[in-house]
């Protein structure tokens, strides 16, 4: 976990709302967004790979799938329909995986750190960039449909200026009734999520290190705090531990022993 950020953010004081993004923090990993992508151009006769294909993760489908073909094809302008084609490919074939892919799943301890943090009265949001086909059967699968994890869950679609505009962290405020901005914190393993954040004015903007950014990269961002793993949050703020989780965690002791 790095030290405060230079605008001298307090990592001692808590937030009232942790803003997540869903993939990569709530859940491992978006490799399967890359090889949905991947697949689709292969359907339209281009072959991309996962750097290419990385173009287009944090931004909104329609959007992601244009500046990868912007980096294909830089003279030409994308055609509308190929960018709804495999916009619309990339869709099914991430819905499929979502289905059936052993490689999705929850990140490790998300599910103790939400209610520690909700026991603690902090607001957890979820924001995301997937489709609402893919979204749907994410939350059956892990049952966060029924019983979800989180406060809010903020679609791109729902919102007019979705990152890197504010919208999606505002709705998130509006939901939670949180008004201070600066009470927020996002939390994010892009870059785009992080910058926007920070230039919108959240107190705590955190990187999920999973290494895709290069030292340079998360140095630009300039983020208040790094960590491994999404449970790591619980390292940063100081928050009391609700009684039935201390157990469970002295529980969880005497079994690995």
């Amino acid at each position: 976990m790095t030290a405060p950020d230079a605008a001298g953010t307090n990592l001692t004081q808590c937030p009232k709302l942790v803003v997540m993004d869903l993939l990569g923090t709530l859940v491992e990993h978006d490799r399967a967004v890359k090889g949905a992508l991947a697949a689709a151009f292969q359907a339209h006769g281009e072959t991309i790979d996962e750097d290419v294909a990385s173009i287009a993760i944090g931004f909104p489908g329609l959007v992601g799938v244009e500046r990868i073909l912007r980096w294909l094809h830089p003279s030409e302008n994308p055609h509308p329909g190929s960018v709804n084609s495999i916009h619309d490919l990339a869709v099914k074939e991430l819905v499929r995986l979502v289905k059936h892919g052993a490689g999705i799943q929850p990140a490790d301890g998300v599910r103790r750190l939400c209610r520690i943090l909700g026991a603690a009265g902090i607001h957890v949001a979820v924001t995301t960039t997937l489709h609402a086909d893919v979204v749907k059967p994410l939350l059956r699968r892990f049952g966060w449909d029924v019983t979800p994890l989180f406060s809010a869950l903020v679609l791109a679609e729902e919102v007019e200026h979705p990152t890197p505009g504010p919208d999606m962290i505002l709705e998130c405020m509006r939901r939670c009734g949180v008004e201070e901005v600066d009470q927020t914190a996002k939390v994010a393993c892009r870059a785009i999520g992080l910058a926007a954040a920070k230039n919108f004015g959240c107190g705590w903007t955190v990187l999920v290190d999973d290494g895709t950014l290069t030292t340079d990269q998360i140095a630009a961002i300039g983020p208040s705090a790094i960590v491994d793993r999404t449970e790591g949050l619980l390292d940063i703020w100081t928050l009391p531990t609700p009684p039935d989780l201390a157990i469970d965690d002295e529980i969880a002791k005497v079994i690995r022993h």
